[in-house]
């Protein structure tokens, strides 16, 4: 059964905040589902149909989807933060469908003119509010992450097209087309490739902090070198590629110029791995919400029990009891 955050729940909720809608029923529903991880898929179909009844105008689901915010997407947007490109958050895209479902429902196409990103799709008109929703949520992501880099070629629904096609195109800012099999979106390949240096809206700023203070107990974050070395670290965590083969590989170094360095910084390379993986666990487990088989993959243990082993050798206790003892100091304290 595919499962998606319990966390969605809040993007309804800041939609119907937004619009002034009132619905205690709906709304006792969403701070249910907002408590849990995860729910099933069908349930979150169940309560995006349900709220868009509540306000029957043109293209709701484009409305509901561009509330998204970093906190609403979990993991996603931790491994996204380290995406130093669209085209590499793209392919975090696929790393992670593929490790929460063992397959990738969506596909991506690499083209010299555009990447598409799409979802072989039979359900048509069923499927469309749903679909809308889901699109507006990966663009206005992106467009979060990539503050003026994200250009659409173009976007394709599953269902037929509505009798005003304005509010979408707008949205997007490309063309639109319905009725299609493989409904996706197409990313301009000029720039996705770009390592664009542009301001990060505040929850990204945030979330950046966060991790730079975890970070700057193990490295100083000042130094080129170790600056460098972090960024490569981040990046292919999620992968499970933090062999030191793969990461000199990733600084375009051999191995033995790469432990020479550290040497230079009193550091070995596991200690230092070691290390950066304790704070980072640390400050997940105590200032997200997270979940163990989340931090597992940000973390890039082979599984959740890998994690639980090294975290208990850190802190003497597993990660799940370590976070319920901080909790309850955190409400003994407020």
């Amino acid at each position: 059964m595919i499962r998606v955050s319990g966390s969605f729940a809040q993007i309804i909720r800041a939609w119907m905040s937004r619009h002034c809608i009132e619905n205690q029923a709906l709304s006792d529903k969403l701070a249910l589902v907002a408590r849990k991880e995860t729910i099933p898929q069908v349930q979150w179909r169940q309560l995006v149909t349900q709220a868009a009844r509540l306000a029957p105008a043109q293209a709701v689901g484009i409305q509901i989807g561009a509330e998204v915010e970093i906190k609403h997407v979990g993991v996603l947007g931790y491994l996204v933060l380290n995406s130093e490109t669209i085209a590499d958050a793209l392919e975090t895209y696929m790393l992670y469908e593929r490790y929460f479902y063992s397959v990738n429902f969506a596909q991506l196409e690499r083209g010299e003119k555009q990447w598409t990103l799409y979802w072989p799709d039979h359900l048509g008109n069923e499927n469309t509010l749903f679909v809308e929703v889901a699109f507006s949520a990966l663009v206005t992501f992106v467009r979060h992450r990539f503050p003026g880099a994200c250009a659409l070629l173009g976007v394709t629904f599953s269902g037929d097209a509505p009798s005003n096609t304005e509010t979408l195109e707008e949205f997007f800012s490309c063309p639109v087309s319905f009725n299609s099999t493989k409904p996706g979106i197409s990313f301009d390949a000029s720039n996705i490739h770009a390592s664009l240096q542009s301001v990060l809206p505040d929850d990204f700023k945030e979330m950046l902090s966060s991790q730079q203070k975890a970070l700057s107990k193990s490295i100083v974050i000042s130094d080129p070198f170790l600056k460098n070395l972090q960024r490569v670290i981040l990046k292919l965590m999620p992968e499970g590629k933090v062999t030191l083969s793969h990461v000199s590989s990733e600084l375009h170094s051999s191995v033995r110029t790469l432990q020479r360095k550290l040497a230079s910084y009193n550091l070995s390379y596991q200690s230092l791995l070691s290390s950066v993986r304790e704070q980072l666990a640390r400050r997940y487990l105590t200032r997200t919400n997270l979940s163990l088989v989340e931090l597992t993959l940000v973390l890039g243990y082979s599984d959740q029990s890998a994690f639980t082993r090294a975290f208990k050798g850190w802190v003497g206790i597993g990660p799940g009891e370590f976070r319920a003892c901080e909790n309850d100091v955190g409400r003994v304290l407020t």
